[in-house]
């Protein structure tokens, strides 16, 4: 019955990691600013490939079910590295392209949002709004 323990852990763990990936920036909802730059990207727009967490957790997992002993242990390891990478793989095949694009805010400030929406509406140049993290023009 250690499956359950195990189980719960993993889960707690998981969901705590993301949870803490979480941002509550003390940003006014609505922002005016000029496109600086757009530029594609690789990157997501958390920074964090969850996919690689869920499927490592979950391999390891699964494989921890298998044998006793060092055969427990060699089974457990293989598991959670081929969940990872069945997981980075899914992940990567999910996405969308992602866009950098770099904003000069009415009050001066300089910002970069991250944005997997279209930006076929939006010109460097052009007078834009961000608004629930992503920029449209104003």
């Amino acid at each position: 019955m250690k499956t359950i323990p195990a189980l719960f852990t993993v889960i707690l763990s998981i969901s705590m990691l993301i949870g803490g990936c979480a941002s509550n920036a003390s940003q006014p909802s609505d922002q005016y600013g000029v496109v600086k730059s757009i530029n594609p990207t690789t990157e997501s727009s958390s920074g964090l490939n969850v996919g690689t967490l869920i499927g490592g957790a979950l391999g390891g997992l699964a494989g921890h079910q298998i044998g006793s002993g060092r055969g427990n242990t060699a089974a457990t390891v293989a598991g959670a590295v081929g969940g990872a990478v069945i997981g980075t793989d899914v992940e990567n095949h999910n996405s969308s392209q992602m866009y950098k694009i770099g904003v000069r805010l009415n009050d001066g400030q300089f910002v970069t949002v991250n944005q997997k929406a279209s930006v076929a509406a939006v010109r460097v140049g052009e007078r834009v709004k961000i608004e629930d993290g992503e920029v449209h023009p104003a």
